[in-house]
């Protein structure tokens, strides 16, 4: 299952919860589920970029709403939407090789973040405690068919 929502704050008395919210159309997903895979139906009530409020069908009052903070709730991977050519979901790049063009070097995506000027790609040597962030551009990473490769140029100034 892939993480689509957090439980941030209950909002209002009949049980509405404020969530951050990992997708830009929560209304793609007609039914999302706790860790323990309990399914639950929600509607809607307001979003605001990256954030919403919605109502879940069981959850009826503020008290039990403010139990939910800090849950995270989840979809089935084979219910997300389908890509484009060139898009990727976070969750199939983190774990990801990457090789260096020309080089003998074990890298491996650890993480993705954005902070506001698009995603960057955190990558670590294997075997390393150190990581470093690349721009996730064409420029920066040429090839992502199949395997995910950057320019030894790319690895040299990014590395540093």
């Amino acid at each position: 299952m892939v993480e689509i929502l957090r439980v941030t704050a209950a909002f209002g008395i009949k049980g509405a919860v404020r969530v951050f919210l990992y997708t830009d159309d929560i209304n793609h997903y007609k039914k999302i589920y706790d860790r323990d895979g309990n399914e639950f139906r929600f509607k809607l009530l307001n979003q605001k970029g990256g954030s919403a409020v919605i109502k879940l069908d069981s959850i009826d009052n503020r008290n039990d709403a403010e139990k939910l903070k800090g849950a995270s709730f989840y979809v089935k991977k084979e219910d997300l939407p389908k890509l484009d050519e060139n898009q990727f979901f976070i969750c199939d790049l983190i774990g990801q090789k990457v090789s260096v063009i020309g080089e003998d070097v074990d890298l491996e995506i650890i993480d993705v973040k954005n902070f506001g000027a698009g995603d960057l790609i955190e990558i670590s040597e294997e075997r390393s405690k150190d990581s470093f962030f690349v721009p996730f551009t064409k420029e920066n990473f040429p090839e992502t068919d199949g395997e995910i490769s950057i320019s030894f140029e790319t690895y040299r100034n990014f590395k540093n």
